[in-house]
């Protein structure tokens, strides 16, 4: 194997690990409950044998467990929170990464701190609505008969 090569293999080898490895394949049967799969790194709800996307801000939840008031009102707080925490996290991340690399003296520690807690809200926020994402969808599943 020539040196450009084994390059490549050594950077491109853990790339397609991670493609291979994020991916489930467990299919589950069709019904009313939602089940969680991931599909070349997409995490999806599947209901009735439809797969609807999670994304970033918990998916169309809602209107999978909208027939349970508990359920619904858990997939509203997941969105809420999700809708919140994810831009939180992403302006902390940015203002902790542009205040140490552009300003200067005390006004980078001050921009490096602010943004830390921003990026610390934003990942409790995340987690509490990733929480209540997965609350309304034990509820409903437990809902059912």
């Amino acid at each position: 194997m020539t040196g450009r090569r084994a390059a490549l293999v050594a950077a491109l080898g853990p790339l397609l690990a991670l493609g291979v490895g994020c991916s489930t394949t467990y299919q589950p049967r069709p019904s009313p409950r939602i089940g969680l799969v991931v599909h070349g790194g997409t995490l999806s709800y599947v209901q009735n044998g439809r797969e609807t996307p999670v994304g970033p801000l918990g998916g169309d939840l809602g209107a999978l467990v909208g027939d349970n008031p508990q359920a619904a009102a858990q997939a509203r707080t997941a969105r809420t929170e999700l809708t919140v925490g994810v831009p939180t996290y992403l302006v902390g991340i940015g203002a902790m990464i542009l205040g140490l690399w552009l300003l200067d003296g005390n006004e980078r520690w001050v921009a490096a701190g602010a943004g830390a807690g921003l990026t610390g809200t934003g990942l409790g926020l995340m987690g509490a609505g990733f929480t209540h994402l997965l609350d309304a969808v034990n509820i409903h599943g437990d809902s059912l008969r």
